[in-house]
């Protein structure tokens, strides 16, 4: 699964269990990050002893859109057999009215090619059904329902919700990140975690939180479990404080490091 999935941005209306309020729309903040990467929990059945990476994220403004671009090397080692490394770069473009968006993927998996995804995705309007065709690794098209959505409307519909006071999320999601096509990304959301203002933290990440469960299922399956789960303490400007992506059976740790807030664009 991409690194990727699931981190998106997004807008306040208001603050609620008692803290203040603030203007109808905040700010999200272009940045540039760093995680990294460790092992969680593994079980027995993983095989996996250790782990270790990075997680690059640059995450800008454009005039028309917002765009992405991740790159992951993750190291695996296992009771039996060499090292594993896995080393993917995501990048996508999605427009500000949340109806086109395009990405590309190269996963390389020992330094070969594992597997390269490219194409993109449109709407017909808010609400509406849409399509994604594929280029690679070969053409593709695939239905999108009514109610799908990108990633970058995703976080916003996320954090819109934790602000109204809501502990469950449901939305359609499409990122292309893989063949499967849209999910099914049931959010859980926790309470606000106020700022730390006596602690030395950059203003971009000393802001008000929630952290967030999201389990994704296929669209239309009737799997009782998810497919995959990560959590993320998400800011409210959108900016990933920490995460935890969840494979089953081991998950891996991702933890800020260094991080600088981007320019704007002068539209």
């Amino acid at each position: 699964m991409s690194l990727w999935r699931g981190v998106s941005f997004a807008a306040l209306v208001c603050l609620i269990w008692g803290l203040p309020a603030v203007s109808e729309s905040a700010e999200l903040t272009p940045h540039r990050a760093l995680y990294s990467l460790s092992l969680g929990r593994a079980s027995m059945a993983s095989g996996i002893v250790a782990a270790h990476g990075v997680l690059f994220l640059e995450w800008e403004e454009t005039c028309d859109g917002w765009t992405a671009k991740q790159r992951t090397v993750l190291r695996l080692l296992k009771t039996e057999g060499p090292e594993i490394e896995a080393d993917t770069n995501f990048a996508s473009w999605e427009s500000k009215d949340g109806l086109n968006y395009r990405f590309s993927v190269r996963d390389l998996r020992d330094g070969k090619l594992f597997e390269e995804l490219r194409g993109r995705a449109d709407l017909k309007g808010k609400g509406q059904a849409g399509k994604a065709v594929f280029s690679r690794p070969e053409p593709l098209r695939l239905a999108l329902p009514a109610g799908a959505i990108f990633p970058t409307e995703h976080i916003q519909q996320l954090i819109d919700g934790a602000v109204a006071g809501d502990d469950r999320v449901w939305r359609i999601v499409f990122d292309g990140a893989t063949l499967d096509g849209a999910f099914e990304v049931n959010a859980v959301i926790g309470r606000p975690i106020p700022p730390e203002p006596g602690l030395d933290f950059e203003p971009i990440v000393n802001r008000l939180s929630w952290r967030m469960r999201l389990a994704f299922f296929p669209v239309d399956s009737n799997e009782p479990e998810p497919r995959y789960e990560m959590s993320v303490r998400l800011l409210d400007n959108g900016v990933a404080r920490d995460m935890v992506f969840d494979y089953g059976d081991f998950t891996i740790n991702a933890q800020l490091e260094p991080i600088e807030a981007l320019s704007r664009p002068d539209c």
